[in-house]
């Protein structure tokens, strides 16, 4: 960002908080004042362009923000290179021979941030609330019986469940206490066993704050206070780096991440992460034409969006699951890459002419072609691919119409099916293992399925994943699944970031991992 352009935008925010608002795509935003100390605690402050909707951990991928604000914890925890290990359980859990009953050991020393202790009586309370009053439960597994007895907890599942310790790593079963008054949970805050505790949220501006954890089980909590400050303007959450409101800030966009490199008071987290960017088609509209999808799908020159426009901080596309993942991104075929003349040819063949002479194409029917391209800006290339993909598609008479939102609206959108095309960011990897996010997003019956794809071989095929122990074979089902999205042309698969974290010299501890999920922790730190 030049200059003049940071000079006429700290204008124009200084111009808004006269006003009493600061807008991040309509989200009002609440401007920190300074990093440093309040009500006398030392508080380091983050930035970011993601935030929770609510803080009970149920609703919706909302879970994901008590476990990134050291609030919450789970039984089990993925690690960098994919694997999983033990949290508030050991190490050690077991299964029996069919994998439909498995047994936990919860960690003896664990107890709530209320000085409840956690034993696996409260384990299990946790997680039959996932069941009995979340939606996505049984997207993961359906128990039988959950058995507590002292510190063991024993599941029992419906289905074999040969992964079971990866699906408990996900926020959705974040372990809380259930025995205490949860009804104003959403803003207030569930009672976890992490480092720090919500002390306050504001559903408004996004704004949470959490304080160290007096009572916490895993060692000292080397940070007193955070405040975790929400804006979905990439520009305003890269200048309040600069400017100190910040002390650190999640996924800064690669429009300005060449500052902070060139400047030694910062330092850099990056990592590859399960996140693959994509571009929903809605099957229920005019996308129901599978030729017209193949046409946008081949008009994506995924490759100079990632170097040109996204300046090498994201992987071209082409699988659904990313390219940092063993899961076909180098053998898997793709019959709608980039080509722009064939593109052409298949919409004038199958009928798709400007009749009106306006520049676009209406459909065989005559009816027009304008596709609603609905997106957020929280996550920096959205904007960016979704006008790359505008411009290129109106070159074949293709009309696309961006419509942005703030990130809460689009998932609701995305859940409803109200866009004919819908950017969003998805951590595939999110339990190191895809089955889950590939059920939720793209098998019939998925929460997040409101594109109305439906092909029973796909969904067979996932059916044989859920139940598959063998690793190699879960891989190869996962990967043939992933070839019948590709020839089904169901979706874009933009790219896959390379996540970061940006802080000043003075933090550590500050996380950024392949699960996005980890940022806080007790060894997160201010040293001035």
């Amino acid at each position: 960002m030049k200059v003049r352009v940071k000079k006429m935008i700290a204008v124009l925010m200084c111009a808004a908080m006269c006003c009493g608002l600061l807008s991040g795509c309509g989200a009002a935003v609440k401007a920190k004042t300074s990093a440093g100390t309040a009500d006398g605690k030392k508080t380091l402050v983050i930035g970011s362009g993601q935030s929770a909707g609510t803080l009970d951990p149920i609703k919706a991928y909302n879970g994901w923000y008590p476990i990134r604000y050291g609030i919450c914890q789970t039984l089990t925890k993925m690690n960098d290179d994919y694997s999983i290990s033990g949290w508030l359980a050991n190490d050690g859990y077991s299964s029996n021979d069919d994998n439909t009953v498995w047994t936990f050991t919860v960690k003896d020393k664990v107890t709530f941030s209320n000085g409840n202790k956690l034993d696996a009586e409260a384990v299990k309370k946790s997680l039959e609330n996932v069941f009995e009053n979340g939606e996505r439960g049984v997207e993961y597994f359906t128990p039988v019986s959950m058995e507590a007895d002292g510190q063991k907890l024993v599941i029992t599942t419906e289905k074999p469940e040969p992964i079971l310790p990866n699906k408990l790593a996900d926020p959705l079963f974040s372990i809380i206490d259930t025995s205490v008054d949860n009804s104003k949970i959403a803003d207030n805050g569930p009672i976890g066993t992490g480092p720090f505790v919500c002390e306050s949220f504001d559903s408004a501006t996004k704004k949470c704050v959490v304080v160290k954890n007096k009572n916490y089980w895993n060692g000292e909590v080397k940070t007193e206070r955070i405040e975790f400050i929400y804006s979905e303007d990439q520009s305003i959450i890269s200048m309040g780096l600069q400017s100190g409101d910040f002390d650190a800030v999640y996924n800064v966009s690669m429009n300005d991440i060449d500052t902070f490199e060139k400047n030694s008071d910062f330092k850099i987290k990056t990592n590859p992460s399960g996140r693959t960017t994509i571009g929903f088609m809605n099957q229920n509209g005019l996308l129901g034409d599978k030729v017209l999808r193949e046409a946008i799908l081949q008009m994506q020159d995924k490759d100079s969006y990632c170097k040109n426009l996204l300046k090498n901080q994201y992987v071209p596309g082409k699988t659904l699951i990313t390219s940092a993942s063993d899961y076909g991104y180098d053998t898997l075929t793709d019959p709608n890459a980039y080509n722009p003349e064939n593109a052409k040819k298949l919409l004038d063949d199958a009928g798709y002419a400007d009749t009106d002479g306006d520049g676009f194409r209406e459909t065989p029917a005559g009816e027009p072609v304008n596709l609603r391209f609905v997106y957020y800006t929280g996550r920096p290339e959205q904007q960016i691919v979704v006008e790359a993909a505008q411009a290129a598609l109106a070159t074949v008479g293709i009309k696309v119409t961006p419509n942005v939102h703030d990130t809460q609206t689009v998932m609701d959108m995305q859940k409803s099916g109200d866009y004919d095309l819908l950017c969003m960011s998805i951590n595939i990897m999110n339990c190191a293992d895809p089955e889950n996010q590939i059920n939720t997003y793209f098998k019939a019956g998925g929460t997040y399925n409101a594109t109305g794809y439906d092909s029973k071989e796909f969904n067979s095929l996932m059916d044989q994943v859920h139940v598959t122990a063998d690793p190699n074979q879960r891989k190869d089902l996962t990967k043939q699944a992933e070839q019948i999205l590709l020839n089904d042309a169901a979706a874009i698969y933009f790219c896959y970031p390379i996540m970061n974290f940006v802080m000043k010299n003075h933090v550590d501890g500050i996380n950024s991992t392949p699960a996005d999920f980890y940022w806080v922790d007790e060894n997160t730190s201010i040293n001035n």
